[in-house]
């Protein structure tokens, strides 16, 4: 064998790897990190009120133009604090579509299912039509939104979020 060949031979010994893998760490860390894909994201917060009344369990979703949406759910004050992506608060800065819709209230009693999505109990059996499913939902599964569709499915708000924080407030309508 030449110096050459036993050279690198040597340098892939198995004593070696431990130190190649220290080096290696390093460059999947920066792999995985998003590298530059930073987001600039506006404080966004407020109060929801229908009637004058502040509304308890409604989300309420900042779509921009582009890019991902923002939501966030009010408490029994009406307050609520928008939130992007998985930990991360605010909005995109520029002029959203805003929808808000009213949710069932939170479950204060963790278990440990708390991870797994609440499952609407409906009955399930087939029907003699090819084997299609059909279903069964108990009375009042879906119950009509209490907010009206100018606010939600026809949703005719728009705002805009500036960069900073902002404080933006809705003041419902009922009829």
């Amino acid at each position: 064998m030449s110096n050459e060949t036993q050279l690198t031979f040597r340098a892939l010994k198995p004593d070696r790897y431990p130190s190649l893998l220290l080096m290696a760490i390093p460059l999947f860390c920066l792999g995985c990190s998003g590298g530059g894909d930073e987001i600039k994201l506006a404080p966004v917060s407020g109060v929801v009120t229908m009637d004058g009344k502040p509304l308890a369990n409604a989300v309420v979703i900042f779509s921009p133009a582009k890019g991902n949406p923002s939501s966030g759910r009010t408490d029994a004050s009406g307050n609520y604090t928008l939130q992007y992506k998985e930990r991360l608060k605010g909005a995109v800065p520029g002029n959203h579509s805003i929808c808000i819709i009213t949710v069932p209230p939170e479950n204060p009693k963790k278990t440990n299912d708390s991870e797994v999505a609440e499952v609407l109990p409906i009955d399930t059996s087939f029907s003699s039509e090819g084997g299609v499913p059909r279903t069964k939902r108990p009375k009042d599964t879906f119950k009509k939104d209490p907010i009206p569709e100018r606010y939600n499915r026809k949703s005719e708000l728009k705002k805009e979020v500036s960069e900073g924080k902002n404080k933006i407030n809705f003041e419902l309508q009922s009829k």
